[in-house]
């Protein structure tokens, strides 16, 4: 099923103008001496500053989908020489060329009920991963990404639960950007369900940070890139077009979580006493 012509031709002029803008996630990663780096799939820097309640910083992502994210990657090689833990199949169309070592979990881990893969058996083979010293250990995670799944009473569930495929005069629809634009789903419902998807998946992987820092780990979360849901700033766009390098879908969040040395810590001592007055 096409997307409506008023849409496709938006889409198309979004990309012509602001296709290949570049940006500074893939530096930053080569500047970082990281261990463990985290990428939530689709999750916005604006959504997880909301729910984080933690300093979050912002970098540009070179890309508005997985696919040219991963294009990215093979071209920087920003991923050589890790083990990358994907819940996303579009790894498999790179895995030769990546420069990683790239374990399946879309394939052992997928849950039926819920269509995704959920981010815990990720992130304890990433714990594995770090702990055996082996390399970089990156954990890919599906959230936020669609479908939108979030925490209630210690269990993952839908969030928004009309995963389609949706009926249309036209024919059946199968792509979540074509239903949002045909009007099929529900739009403001689905950003609260990616709101809460957001959260939830950052609430999982606190206390995997929280052990991470224990054990000396530097960490990076971050993301892919963002989602849209069809506001003016948005361009009236849906989803995460590729191509279309509009703030929303690329400017992604960057939270980087390093151990404290015996060297910060006396120097923390030190500025305290400074700044309670006690001279040297």
């Amino acid at each position: 099923m096409k997307e409506p012509f008023p849409y496709r031709a938006r889409k198309y002029l979004c990309q012509q103008v602001t296709g290949r803008r570049g940006g500074s996630q893939h530096r930053r990663l080569d500047a970082t001496d990281w261990d463990i780096l985290l990428v939530l799939d689709a999750c916005r820097a604006d959504a997880l500053r909301e729910v984080a309640h933690w300093p979050i910083e912002t970098v540009t992502s070179p890309a508005s989908c997985t696919p040219e994210w991963l294009g990215e990657c093979v071209s920087s090689g920003v991923l050589d020489a890790a083990t990358v833990v994907s819940g996303n199949a579009q790894y498999a169309k790179v895995a030769d060329e990546l420069g990683a070592t790239v374990e399946r979990y879309w394939e052992r881990h997928w849950n039926d009920e819920l269509s995704t893969v959920l981010p815990e058996p990720i992130l304890d083979r990433v714990t594995e991963i770090a702990d055996a010293e082996t390399g970089p250990a990156v954990g890919h995670l599906q959230q936020p990404h669609w479908p939108y799944v979030a925490k209630l009473d210690g269990s993952w569930r839908l969030a928004y639960d009309d995963l389609g495929p949706w009926a249309d005069s036209d024919g059946e629809i199968d792509s979540l950007q074509v239903a949002m634009a045909r009007g099929h789903v529900d739009v403001e419902a689905a950003s609260d369900a990616y709101s809460a998807a957001v959260w939830s998946v950052w609430d999982a992987i606190v206390p995997y940070l929280r052990e991470w820092l224990d054990a000396g780990y530097t960490t990076v979360v971050t993301a892919d890139h963002g989602e849209i849901f069809g506001r003016a700033r948005e361009l009236r766009l849906y989803e995460h077009p590729c191509g279309c390098h509009v703030d929303p879908l690329v400017e992604v969040p960057w939270v980087e979580f390093r151990p404290q040395t015996a060297t910060d810590a006396a120097e923390s001592v030190e500025g305290r006493l400074k700044a309670l007055g006690y001279a040297e």
